[in-house]
């Protein structure tokens, strides 16, 4: 009888040693992959849009026990509006007996303004600045709707340097020309033009107040909130 010939040991270890090369091979590939493949789909913004920032007062005073300053910001997008780059939306939430931190009571579904937390909230000036434009509301929007047509209520502020634009507001209580500090109320928060509920739109960029509502000609900046404004000396 003629026994089967066994493989050296050294083919297999030759085998597994270029199955390891592939599999390291593979992932490597996989893992350089993703960034090529964000950019080609132009995910990656550009670099000055994740380097300048604006730091300003929390702009909504939610300052009670149990409540909160919420906030989403918007994604970048060139085709946008200064003013819609980079903008942040802000509102309250309060935390609830079941740990859950919520804009409106449960029970209420927030059908109505009142039912919101942050519904006629003080508004609070961003920084030093001059108010270079104010416009009040002509219509309230019932939550859940939006009235793209209607003047919104807003403020500009301006520095000499940079321009912030508050909009969705209310029973606004400074005037053109007026200089604010950071913190001083100068307004309410309202539900108006192109809103679904009570909430403050921010938007800010370097330029003049004039490039309003235009696309090009400003440096859109994010927008951080000092968290120790109320200690800072301003």
């Amino acid at each position: 009888m003629i026994d089967s010939p066994v493989p050296p040991v050294r083919h297999l270890t030759q085998h597994r040693t270029v199955g390891t090369a592939m599999l390291v091979a593979l992932l490597m590939a996989a893992l350089t992959a993703g960034p090529a493949l964000a950019q080609d789909y132009g995910l990656r913004p550009t670099p000055d849009t994740l380097t300048q920032s604006i730091l300003i007062h929390p702009p909504i005073d939610a300052t009670e026990d149990g409540f909160s300053l919420s906030t989403r910001e918007h994604t970048y997008k060139s085709h946008l509006r200064l003013g819609d780059q980079l903008a942040r939306d802000f509102g309250v939430n309060k935390l609830h007996d079941d740990g859950i931190a919520r804009p409106y009571e449960p029970m209420s579904r927030g059908k109505e303004n009142e039912d919101w937390y942050a519904w006629q909230r003080d508004v609070l000036a961003p920084f030093e600045a001059t108010v270079v434009r104010v416009t009040e509301p002509d219509t309230t929007n019932v939550p859940g709707t939006m009235n793209r047509n209607a003047q919104p209520g807003f403020i500009l502020f301006h520095d000499g340097t940079t321009t912030v634009v508050y909009a969705h507001v209310r029973d606004i209580t400074v005037e053109e020309g007026e200089t604010v500090q950071p913190g001083q109320v100068v307004a309410r928060v309202g539900n108006n033009g192109n809103s679904r509920a009570p909430h403050v739109h921010i938007g800010a960029w370097v330029g003049t107040p004039s490039l309003a509502g235009s696309k090009p000609g400003g440096t859109p900046l994010q927008i951080q909130v000092d968290l120790y404004a109320s200690e800072r000396h301003w």
